[in-house]
């Protein structure tokens, strides 16, 4: 008598654990949210202010490896589109980088664990970095865009990508910070003393 494996294949599937990618790009002419997933997916923005629609079917193929660890990362993630939607008048990615200014912009890849039932489950930033250059490579049959991303310590003696040192560059990468807004003050009787 044959076994039957339906409890087995019942264990494996709730034991089964998949995590897809989303990749938002905040470029100075919109920002661009896909995903590697089968549907489009809303995730809740991490300040909870907004619901961000990725998009799927727009040829985003993956990433590089992120190295995680609890030190400031040095390391760069490339980001792959493949040759399918680089072209399409509905997916902007092409166009926004062959026309764009994207030096600078930020990326975040994250995390998110698809349940059994396909819903959504917890998700994390694996990783947030700057845009430092993209390649695009065009052939007769195929079209492939590959981006490249680094944190602020990815190449440290490359000069600053995303500007100079004022509130408004300042802001590009930490949003609410407001220091230079107190770096013209006359501060004359401040006291040194050993």
């Amino acid at each position: 008598m044959p076994r039957s494996n339906d409890l087995t294949t019942t264990i494996l599937d709730t034991r089964t654990i998949r995590f897809i990618d989303c990749v938002k790009i905040e470029l100075s002419a919109g920002t661009l949210f896909y995903t590697n997933y089968e549907a489009d997916i809303a995730l809740t923005s991490i300040d909870g202010s907004t619901i961000d629609t990725y998009l799927t079917g727009q040829g985003y193929v993956g990433h590089s490896p992120i190295t995680s660890t609890g030190q400031a990362n040095p390391d760069t993630v490339n980001i792959t589109f493949d040759s399918s939607q680089l072209d399409s008048t509905a997916n902007l990615i092409g166009p926004a980088f062959l026309n764009g200014d994207t030096t600078g912009a930020l990326i975040t890849i994250t995390k998110v664990h698809i349940t059994s039932s396909g819903t959504v489950g917890m998700s994390y930033i694996a990783f947030r970095g700057i845009i430092d250059n993209f390649s695009m490579k065009l052939t007769d049959t195929s079209q492939t865009l590959t981006i490249f991303c680094g944190g602020q310590f990815a190449n440290f003696d490359k000069q600053a990508l995303y500007g100079y040192t004022n509130t408004k560059s300042q802001q590009l990468v930490y949003p609410n910070d407001t220091g230079f807004d107190f770096s013209e003050n006359d501060n004359s009787n401040i006291r040194w003393e050993e």
